[in-house]
């Protein structure tokens, strides 16, 4: 029977879920390989933008702010790396005043004329890439990075063989790797960095996303299993 893993949770209405249930007696096991941890913050500095890179940012973030009853400024912007993560800020009553197609680079270029001269606060994991924020500072008045919570890899878990490792960011592939060898396994990467990490733990069949998002990826897997 067909098997494939994928890091991360899926729900039940996942549209990835959806997709991938037109392959006969496929098994699903979804399972984050990350760790996260809240870290407390008690005021957000002065800016005029708000920038999320994931939706755990935004889920920390309020959750946090609600905790300490914190008022953000209605003046303030919001922005978002991309669709999942501008669907989190609606579940906070925010629409997104920035919204990119979830590729960093592509992100912070087209952030770009909307950073110049202002402060962009962006509350992230700990060890965050920063990738949007390298490329925005050089039009930006200051770039301010609050991290709000650390993303660890996980210890204890057990991956089956399967015939696709689908892996949804660089830090899943680190935690999944000093594991279990992935030099000969076919994965499917939901981004260039996650892609490069992949590179960077030997493996050769390296299959990747064009949108990073379930359904994308639903649909590279689905064109995968297809081909064989």
């Amino acid at each position: 029977m067909p098997r494939l893993f994928i890091s991360r949770e899926l729900n039940s209405s996942s549209i990835f879920r959806e997709m991938l249930s037109t392959i006969e007696y496929l098994t699903i096991h979804d399972e984050p390989l990350i760790e996260l941890i809240p870290i407390p913050f008690s005021h957000i500095e002065p800016c005029d933008w708000i920038f999320f890179t994931s939706k755990n940012a935004v889920s920390f973030f309020f959750q946090q702010i609600k905790l300490i009853k914190l008022k953000v400024p209605s003046e303030i912007k919001w922005g978002a790396i991309g669709l999942g993560t501008s669907k989190e800020l609606l579940k906070n009553q925010i629409n997104a005043d920035f919204s990119g197609n979830g590729h960093p680079e592509n992100v912070g270029l087209g952030f770009l004329p909307f950073s110049k001269n202002k402060v962009i606060l962006f509350p992230s994991a700990k060890n965050s890439r920063e990738s949007i924020q390298k490329i925005v500072k050089q039009n930006a008045l200051n770039i301010i990075t609050m991290p709000i919570y650390n993303n660890l890899p996980k210890q204890n878990f057990h991956i089956e063989e399967s015939d696709l490792y689908i892996f949804t960011s660089p830090l899943n592939v680190i935690s999944f790797s000093q594991k279990y060898l992935l030099k000969n396994k076919n994965c499917l990467a939901i981004g260039n960095a996650t892609a490069s990490e992949l590179q960077n733990s030997g493996v050769v069949n390296i299959l990747k996303s064009p949108f990073p998002t379930e359904e994308s990826l639903a649909q590279t897997t689905l064109n995968w299993f297809k081909s064989l």
